[in-house]
């Protein structure tokens, strides 16, 4: 099927998601259950497969395929998730579709796929640190999962490794993947920047669980010499 279309009517759409459907993977599928409430919604097609498409549906009129795109399928919102990482548009309707977007999310692997995606993160990478601070804030906690790995991916460098620490001490919420997120950056940070990591470490108002975490994939972590996890472990909280 030709996915780089300049139009797209419900037919046509239709017409796609057969398509999707035999791209299926029945072993994926049932590995994959486990992540979603309804597995009923689940094809079972595999991300490198879904981001080519995603990439070929982009090179054509993107907005009239989201306009038809539903959730009746898991994958349909990964691959919209996944297209809005592909397209280039200007900074307020980038903000507008992935705010739009992240009202769907609701488990870490369409949250993380998403957000390793968005290129345009860094061509817009001031104003959106700014806006972070509104995921941050908001009583979904796949917001806060949102900002945390997006800031993961997307903002562990020198310019922004000290207000990317700050925040992590000032989040709050006791939902696993969020704490999860927490701990994965962390982990992250110490690998990339051992020394300001662990004064970091040394002072830091992390919840226990999570603080502990953090340590633990750190150590996990090929990146540490056996010295560095050595010296992790013994930060442990009892």
């Amino acid at each position: 099927m030709n996915i780089i279309c300049e139009t797209w009517t419900k037919d046509k759409y239709d017409e796609f998601i057969y398509y999707l459907k035999k791209q299926s993977d029945k072993k994926y599928a049932e590995f994959h259950s486990k992540l979603i409430k309804d597995s009923s919604k689940l094809l079972g097609i595999r991300v490198p497969i879904l981001r080519k498409i995603a990439k070929e549906i982009s090179k054509g009129n993107y907005k009239e395929f989201l306009s038809f795109c539903g959730s009746e399928y898991y994958e349909e919102v990964m691959l919209e998730g996944l297209i809005i990482g592909e397209i280039k548009v200007d900074y307020n309707e980038f903000i507008n579709f992935v705010d739009n977007f992240i009202c769907k999310i609701d488990n870490w692997a369409i949250c993380d796929s998403f957000c390793s995606g968005l290129k345009l993160v860094k061509k817009y990478k001031k104003e959106f640190w700014v806006h972070l601070d509104e995921y941050l804030n908001s009583e979904n906690p796949w917001k806060k999962r949102v900002a945390v790995v997006i800031m993961l991916g997307k903002y562990l460098d020198e310019e922004y490794l000290k207000g990317v620490l700050e925040r992590c001490n000032n989040i709050n919420s006791d939902h696993y993947y969020v704490k999860m997120g927490i701990a994965w950056l962390v982990a992250t940070s110490y690998c990339k920047f051992p020394k300001i990591t662990h004064n970091y470490l040394l002072e830091c108002s992390l919840d226990d669980w999570t603080y502990n975490k953090a340590l633990q994939k750190a150590c996990e972590s090929y990146r540490l010499e056996k010295s560095q996890k050595e010296d992790l472990k013994k930060l442990k909280r009892k």
